[in-house]
């Protein structure tokens, strides 16, 4: 048994396994890719086999960047820019020329939310779901001092790295893995997800984010904001 607490500092009990996106926790669907407002994700060969389903995904940030799972990116052939020092999320270098690039924004609870990433057959696939809330998983180490963002849109092997993105079609999240759903608080009231998948909110991480892009490209974000839609003002303001 797993003790959690919400960012809120509401205590959370769940019985969990921690699983990387190593499995599938509820429908998918094959993404069409000719429409407009499906976000572009990349595919990463990992080179182990069944390990994360042999790949993992990421999601174009710039014509240079994207952003994936720090757990991804430690094993996959991706040349890494930065890793956060405490959230499974990680900044890589990649060549988006030409591609659809994310803009970030912003998500509450209880509203909607899609989860993007590769299939084994390298289609990307979409889930469909809600966001519920933060917590901090105190016996993990990956999220012992980053909160996870719950949502029941389903994912499954390989979409680590993948993104989260809210009904604006905004990254607001990288996909991290799975868990089990049994969430409760300690007063005996449930969460009330059907299934709990784990995303690392972009939001959070935007500090690192932001310092880490500007040292990238020798620029503020404020230029760099006027030359791409990637950094909204939604996302920039406090």
């Amino acid at each position: 048994m797993y003790l959690f607490k919400r960012s809120t500092m509401i205590l959370v009990v769940a019985l969990l396994t921690l699983s990387g996106c190593v499995h599938i926790n509820g429908p998918l669907e094959y993404a069409n890719e000719n429409e407009a407002n499906t976000p572009t994700v990349n595919y990463l060969p990992v080179g182990i086999p069944f390990l994360l389903g042999g790949h993992g995904t990421s999601v174009p940030l710039t014509p240079e960047l994207s952003l994936t799972a720090k757990h991804v990116a430690k094993i996959d052939f991706s040349e890494v820019v930065a890793y956060h020092p405490d959230c499974d999320i990680a900044l890589i270098k990649e060549d988006n020329t030409g591609k659809k690039l994310a803009s970030l924004g912003k998500i509450h609870s209880q509203e909607s939310i899609k989860t993007f990433g590769r299939g084994l057959t390298g289609k990307t696939l979409v889930g469909e779901g809600k966001y519920y809330q933060d917590v901090n998983f105190v016996d993990s180490k990956m999220f012992a001092r980053c909160p996870a963002s719950i949502t029941d849109a389903a994912v499954q092997s390989g979409m680590s790295g993948g993104g989260a993105f809210n009904a604006k079609g905004q990254l607001v999240g990288i996909i991290s893995g799975m868990s089990g759903s049994r969430f409760r608080m300690l007063d005996g009231s449930e969460l009330g997800n059907e299934r709990t998948s784990i995303f690392v909110s972009t939001y959070f991480v935007r500090d690192w984010l932001i310092s880490e892009v500007e040292q990238f490209y020798g620029d503020t974000i404020e230029h760099l904001a006027v030359k791409s839609d990637t950094f909204t003002t939604a996302y920039l303001e406090d």
